[in-house]
């Protein structure tokens, strides 16, 4: 177990974003294996970059006050407020207020990244309409950008690995919205799309 003073963490500015500093309460150096959290500052009239991230991140804002934009609604928080922003959701804080902003946020650490190949089957069960569990999953590997191949009786999706377990789990979620689904996978960090083998 670790303690230590935030404050007494140095702050960090953000490159190219004036206003703006971080530090880094918890992190890899910690010895944090999962989770950093970061306590950012942002003077009045800055805002973060309109930015996105491949995993969820957690915000609580410990003092001031800002408005939170994302790409379809914005929401003003104050101290106490918290706020959850999924993956891939674009979003930016602004602080409106004369004081300081700052607030929390905790997200996880990167994983060693690794190139795998997965080989995706999908069966809707007692359906009317087959086609619309595959094509809902089908929808979710083409969002996220990953390599997709057709094949007979199945699909292969390549990319980075927690792209790919991320896409399986939310495509497998988007296929049983429908009904009763199978979803039969095999993954590979030895096997690349056949087009990638040239």
């Amino acid at each position: 177990m670790q303690v230590k003073r935030a404050m007494d963490v140095t702050a960090a500015s953000v490159e190219n974003v004036p206003g703006v500093t971080i530090r880094w309460l918890w992190a890899t150096p910690d010895g944090a294996p999962t989770f950093a959290l970061r306590l950012f500052e942002v003077q009045a009239g800055a805002s973060t970059p309109y930015h996105t991230y491949p995993y969820e991140h957690e915000m609580y804002i410990l003092s001031g006050q800002a408005i939170l934009r994302g790409e379809a609604q914005e929401y003003l928080l104050a101290a106490g407020d918290t706020a959850l922003v999924l993956l891939n959701e674009k979003h930016q804080l602004v602080n409106n207020g004369t004081d300081v902003l700052r607030f929390l946020c905790a997200i996880p650490l990167p994983r060693e990244s690794i190139g795998v190949t997965a080989q995706v089957s999908l069966y809707s069960l007692r359906q009317e309409h087959l086609s619309l569990a595959i094509d809902a999953a089908i929808d979710v590997f083409s969002a996220r950008e990953l390599e997709v191949q057709p094949g007979a009786m199945s699909r292969l999706i390549a990319g980075d690995s927690v792209a790919v377990w991320t896409a399986l789990r939310d495509a497998f979620a988007a296929a049983a919205r429908g009904g009763e689904t199978v979803m039969v996978v095999a993954v590979s960090n030895a096997c690349p799309l056949p087009s990638s083998q040239q």
